[in-house]
């Protein structure tokens, strides 16, 4: 047990890495980082930085961070570090997931190739349900890829997205690394807590084990679907007027036109609801006259998306 989180940081290393460009792994302390963490020395990634966020939401989280602090410097990696003072209470995993981020964006070294991150499939897993639950559109129910763009900043990458839990704590007790537990992350006052502490056990008594490997193939096969889609929307074109854009959708498949303008709405910031799409596309295919919509305009079957140019 364990050999896996080491295969996995190595296969990520082999296929990903160009050998000399820095990597910057973000280290809470916990199980995962703190195995990815060694993996990644072990895999003879010698450009290694390491970044740390203190959410600031437990008084003893400023003490953890000064030793994580010790421990990556004594092993000769730079660390950066911040404690985040002001994150609103309403949404706030969400808050502070984005100051997280842009802080690894903002101390990742020049030329660095990639953001480093300890998800593991239990990660996978619970964001498959929590968007299956939240009624997210089949292409986009997948929880995490390995590797992922940004807006803004080096990729992300996520190399043990196939090591479950156990193999980690495998890996750090062949190795005696001690590890911090963060009780928040059982917390029912979170989502995420709520789904560990209640939704999970009882999905696993009442289910058995494998419906845990049935989200995540449910997230492999998402990604896919979606993989196809794009190969199917890429032919489409959009053509620009004075009110925004026009595109000719009927040749696409309904479930695909429904997914490019999902897309695009997204790309424009449009809040488009389940019930408006199903509107729009009903109004495409059934080659209305003219359906004037919020958002959207169809003329015999040509969307127009009204958004300022």
């Amino acid at each position: 047990m364990g050999k896996k989180v080491v295969w996995a940081v190595k296969k990520m290393c082999r296929v990903l890495w160009d050998g000399k460009s820095p990597l910057l792994l973000g280290y809470s302390g916990g199980p995962d980082s703190k195995a990815l963490l060694y993996a990644l020395l072990e895999a003879g990634c010698h450009t290694l930085q390491v970044a740390h966020v203190d959410h600031g939401w437990r008084e003893e989280s400023r003490q953890e961070s000064e030793a994580l602090c010790l421990e990556v410097q004594k092993l000769g990696i730079p660390f950066y570090s911040t404690r985040l003072q002001e994150v609103p209470l309403r949404n706030r995993e969400e808050a502070a997931r984005v100051e997280r981020f842009k802080f690894f964006r903002t101390v990742a070294p020049f030329g660095c190739q990639a953001i480093v991150l300890a998800h593991r499939a239990e990660d996978v897993a619970e964001t498959v349900l929590k968007r299956l639950l939240e009624g997210a559109h089949l292409p986009f129910l997948g929880g995490m890829e390995e590797v992922s763009l940004q807006q803004e900043g080096p990729p992300l990458w996520r190399p043990l997205l196939s090591v479950k839990r156990e193999e980690i704590l495998s890996f750090l007790k062949k190795r005696s690394l001690p590890f911090f537990q963060d009780p928040t992350n059982l917390d029912p006052a979170y989502l995420r807590g709520r789904m560990r502490q209640t939704l999970f056990p009882t999905l696993r008594e009442g289910f058995g084990k494998n419906f845990f490997d049935n989200l995540l193939l449910l997230s492999e096969r998402a990604f896919s679907l979606r993989a196809y889609l794009e190969r199917r929307i890429d032919k489409v074109v959009a053509q620009r007027e004075s009110c925004g854009y026009s595109v000719d959708l009927k040749d696409l498949d309904p479930f695909e036109a429904r997914y490019w303008i999902q897309k695009k709405s997204k790309e424009y910031g449009m809040r488009v609801s389940r019930d408006l799409l199903d509107q729009v596309v009903s109004a495409i295919f059934s080659r209305k006259t003219k359906a004037f919509l919020p958002y959207f305009q169809v003329r015999k079957g040509v969307l127009v998306l009204l958004i300022i140019i």
